[in-house]
This record gives C-alpha cells, structure tokens and sequence, in this order.
C-alpha cells in the first residue's frame, strides 16, 4: 500500500511534462474562439454595409431630377448589391409619402403614400402607415411635404457555424428630396 502511495504522490509532485498536451487541450478552443470572433465580425460588417449601401440610395434618390421608373429601380438594386456583396440576393423598396391633414399631431396625423415600388419586397399602402411600425418610422412633416423611405433587404448566413443563424438584415432611410419638390414614377403629375 505505500508503494502505491508513493507512485501517486510522485505523479502528482512532477512538474516536468510535454505542452504538446496542454496544446491538445487548448488548441479546439483557441480555433472555436477565433472561429467565433470571425463570424461576428463579419455579421457585424455586413450589417455596416447595409447601412451604408441605404445611405447611398437614399442620397441618390433625393439628387434625382428627373422620373425615375423600374429599369432604373433594378440599377439602383444592382448598386446595392455590389455594395453589400451580396449581388441579386438584395431587395429594395422606395416609398415617397406626404403629410395630408393634421400633420402638427403626431399620432394622428394622416399619412398617404404618392407610389411605393420594390425589387424584391411588397409596395406599400396607405394603411401599412395608418398605425404601427410604419408610421412611427416617419418623421415630423409639414403638410404637403413629402418624404422618401429607402429599403434594402438581405439575408446574412454566417461564414462558420458558432450559433449565429441567417439573419434577415433590413435597413430603412428617410430621406427629403434635395432639388425637386417631389420624386416623380414615370411621369410628374402636379
């Protein structure tokens, strides 16, 4: 029995070994850990992008001078998409609505869309700004003023699997128009 005894005590008093081991152990997390951080990041980027590449829309829309119409839209798509790097997959969604009566009241003032075209996501309607999300989006208007509302839409999958899951990342812009009164679809009517 005490040879036994002082086997294991002289196994656990040793300090010489191998870190060829401890790297054994270590190495999965290390590798899981830097998998983590990477996968994060990017989800982080690409939401970064998107914003961005809303932004950039947005400006672009409240420049415009002229109609603009759906082959014009698909640009504006394709534009997106090179931005965020994610090609067709992106959906876009321009929505121009003005203050029609009681517009110093902000929940109750009357919202009414002037058109709303997408690529890729529903147009919307006077009564998706009636009550909700929607309408607490918009900002204050005076009556008359109109707005534009920019939409883009993706799906993000994540580059390596660490418990993140595709993530439907959207991003809205509210923009006013810079050197026409109104963004006019096809044609202007006044």
């Amino acid at each position: 029995m005490s040879y036994l005894r002082y086997k294991v005590l002289r196994f656990l008093r040793k300090e010489d070994g191998s870190q060829s081991i401890a790297f054994m152990i270590m190495a999965p997390l290390l590798v899981g850990s830097i998998c983590a951080m990477i996968a994060f990041t990017d989800a982080y980027r690409a939401r970064a992008m998107a914003a961005d590449a809303t932004a950039v829309i947005a400006d672009t829309l409240s420049r415009q001078t002229t109609p603009i119409d759906m082959s014009f839209l698909r640009g504006l798509q394709a534009v997106a998409g090179r931005l965020t790097r994610y090609g067709d997959a992106v959906n876009v969604r321009v929505t121009q609505i003005r203050c029609a009566k009681k517009c110093d009241q902000p929940q109750n003032r009357v919202l009414r869309v002037d058109f709303s075209k997408g690529q890729g996501l529903a147009r919307l309607r006077h009564s998706d700004f009636s009550a909700g999300e929607m309408r607490a989006r918009v900002p204050l208007l005076t009556k008359g003023d109109r707005i534009l509302l920019v939409e883009t839409s993706f799906t993000h999958k994540p580059i390596f699997n660490v418990g993140l899951k595709d993530t439907e990342i959207t991003m809205f812009q509210a923009t006013r128009m810079r050197f026409a009164p109104q963004l006019c679809w096809k044609a202007c009517s006044v």
